[in-house]
């Protein structure tokens, strides 16, 4: 019982060693909705993929929000609530959290709708091993790690600007970099800002972007976008990855 407990253990550190590695450059893959069913295939890539032609219902937006003011009446400091957040100069800046951005998901009623329509589409096989976690960003999401297996993003309401850095651009970061907004980056709190390496991608709604383990994301509202950004986001895990 002992050796098969030592070999399991040892298996899983091996898993965990192997899932960690990571790509050294960029290559874009691109995916119509009517080809989906080869999504699949192209996860074994490790290569950000861009998913366009997707359907999507009306949720997850201002629109939808209205409907139910107690969300937006929520109090997301002691002096704004979420409706004059989402209406203010702070908006761009706000460090929204984790909770907050899974509460918003929850409540829009897309976690729901994917269950039953974009799952089984996305989920790799054998999906009863795969388990997801959603989040609904307002505006923007400052700098993180992806540690899924893959992360599903798209923008629900407005157009979203994504970079995307690999992880080996980390030293060049500031040491608290977690959370920060890329756009904001100067040589001031980051000396090595103009060797940063990065991809941007431009997102509209009805396009997702399948975002590989192991990526540095930030999401903002591009410029062009006339509409508050919401961007709806999808970790999809499996055991390994919930033990990375």
């Amino acid at each position: 019982m002992i050796e098969f407990l030592f070999l399991f253990a040892v298996l899983c550190f091996i898993a965990v060693v192997f899932y960690r590695e990571t790509k050294d450059s960029f290559e874009i893959l691109q995916l119509e909705a009517d080809r989906i069913d080869e999504l699949s295939d192209l996860y074994a890539e490790k290569r950000p993929i861009v998913l366009r032609g997707l359907s999507f219902p009306p949720l997850g937006t201002y629109a939808e929000l209205k409907k139910r003011p107690h969300i937006l009446q929520l109090g997301v400091t002691p002096t704004l609530t979420l409706d004059s957040l989402l209406h203010s100069k702070e908006l761009a800046t706000f460090p929204f959290k984790d909770e907050m951005a899974s509460f918003l998901a929850k409540e829009s009623g897309l976690p729901v709708w994917s269950a039953h329509h974009l799952y089984p589409k996305v989920l790799p096989f054998p999906r009863f091993i795969h388990s997801t976690k959603e989040s609904l960003w307002p505006s923007h999401r400052g700098l993180w790690k992806t540690t899924a297996f893959y992360t599903i993003c798209t923008p629900t309401q407005g157009m979203a600007s994504v970079k995307l850095l690999l992880a080996s651009m980390i030293p060049y970061l500031p040491v608290r970099w977690e959370r920060m907004n890329f756009d904001r980056l100067t040589p001031e709190d980051t000396p090595l800002v103009s060797q940063l390496q990065f991809v941007e991608i431009k997102l509209r709604p009805g396009t997702a972007i399948c975002i590989p383990a192991h990526t540095l994301v930030n999401i903002t509202q591009h410029a062009e976008s006339t509409e508050t950004l919401f961007t709806y986001c999808v970790d999809i895990h499996h055991p390994i990855s919930r033990l990375a």
